[in-house]
């Protein structure tokens, strides 16, 4: 599926929005981080990944959150970001990791499910990230299964549910009205128009 200018266009600036909303939960993350420790503030987690599940769920193309996660995560990279390179990379992880939901359904279904599987993929392939680039010592048995189990809920809510309900606030006012959300949302409303009058 080819990609429309006006699609380019809204990726890259909702991309660089989330991308500058990254870096200031960055900064937030280092206080909290020390107020309750890496894994109490693994609770964060899903903010690093709603880029992904906003623009595949207005744009609903191939690659779309994938391209939006890393397209964030490197602004957050050159707006200063205190994880440095490690933000970037991450972001391509997190990128495959939201990605790989829509494409288990081959891009036909954007529901809730499917956005909040995504924030939860993109959380598991976060910690992928995090063993391959510290080693298998980074984390003790029950640190791992208490950070992955955090970012995965973390990511399915803050990442996946909460994208959906920025962009149907979003979809309400009318600014999406010619992208492919609305399109199909049209048309699930003429086919249900349709067998209601049967």
């Amino acid at each position: 599926m080819k990609w429309k200018m006006k699609e380019v266009v809204l990726a890259v600036i909702l991309s660089v929005a989330c991308g500058v909303i990254y870096l200031g939960w960055s900064t937030l993350w280092i206080p909290i981080s020390a107020l309750v420790g890496p894994v109490g503030a693994g609770f964060m987690f899903g903010i690093w990944v709603i880029a992904s599940p906003i623009v595949a769920y207005i744009i609903r193309k191939p690659g779309a959150a994938f391209i939006a996660e890393v397209a964030a995560a490197a602004v957050e990279l050159l707006t200063g970001s205190h994880f440095g390179l490690s933000a970037l990379l991450v972001g391509v992880f997190q990128g495959i990791g939201s990605e790989i939901a829509f494409a288990l359904f081959r891009y036909k279904r954007y529901n809730l499910f499917t956005l909040m599987l995504s924030g939860a993929l993109a959380g598991v392939l976060g910690i992928v990230y995090n063993l391959v680039a510290n080693g298998f010592g980074y984390y003790t048995t029950g640190v791992f299964f208490a950070t992955l189990a955090i970012h995965i809920i973390s990511g399915a809510i803050l990442g996946g549910w909460l994208g959906k309900v920025v962009v149907d606030a979003l979809a309400k006012t009318g600014v999406l009205e010619q992208y492919e959300i609305m399109k199909q949302t049209r048309k699930k409303g003429e086919i249900n128009g349709n067998i209601s009058r049967m």
